[in-house]
């Protein structure tokens, strides 16, 4: 095995890991979600605690149901770079590129819902005053969006590259 295919084997390992983890942070957002929606800290056999859960309800759901599919597009992300041979520049493009995915859209998710205006910009929206977590909310998701794009295109690209090689191969 050659020194490249191992260094993309290893990075697609390490895409799988941050997605996992993505995902569980994601399915932790759900135990917050249900907390949200019972305004109580409920453990049962033990007696709830009623207390008032930070964020609100429709934050929560969107983290909870963000995360677990961020955490499974990147790791679809991941075994579709081995599938499709993806090595060198390319590959760390794309590695790297669903890695900063999921941190960016689990901060856009948990800072938004914290935020007054969803996160959604700087500034004021329509749902609310800019304020720091609406900042960093903003900021983090818009640069992991541009990492996404770039990710997604390099794979689509080395999928018609192959479907292209395979043409070629069948018309011979």
């Amino acid at each position: 095995m050659s020194n490249l295919h191992h260094t993309t084997n290893q990075l697609c390992f390490s895409v799988i890991g941050h997605a996992m983890t993505v995902l569980f942070i994601g399915l932790v957002a759900g135990v917050f979600l249900i907390f949200s929606l019972l305004d109580a800290v409920t453990l049962w056999p033990l007696p709830a605690w009623e207390v008032t859960i930070p964020g609100s309800t429709r934050g929560w759901q969107a983290a909870h149901v963000g995360g677990i599919l961020n955490g499974v597009m990147i790791a679809a992300g991941a075994l579709l770079m081995a599938k499709l041979q993806l090595e060198g520049k390319p590959a760390r493009w794309v590695g790297w590129g669903l890695i900063i995915t999921g941190w960016a859209n689990t901060v856009f998710y948990w800072a938004g819902n914290f935020a007054q205006n969803r996160g959604l910009s700087v500034s004021a929206t329509p749902f609310g005053e800019g304020d720091l977590a609406g900042a960093i909310a903003f900021l983090g998701g818009g640069v992991g969006m541009l990492f996404t794009f770039v990710a997604i295109a390099l794979l689509g690209r080395r999928a018609f590259e192959l479907a292209g090689q395979a043409a070629n191969t069948f018309d011979s």
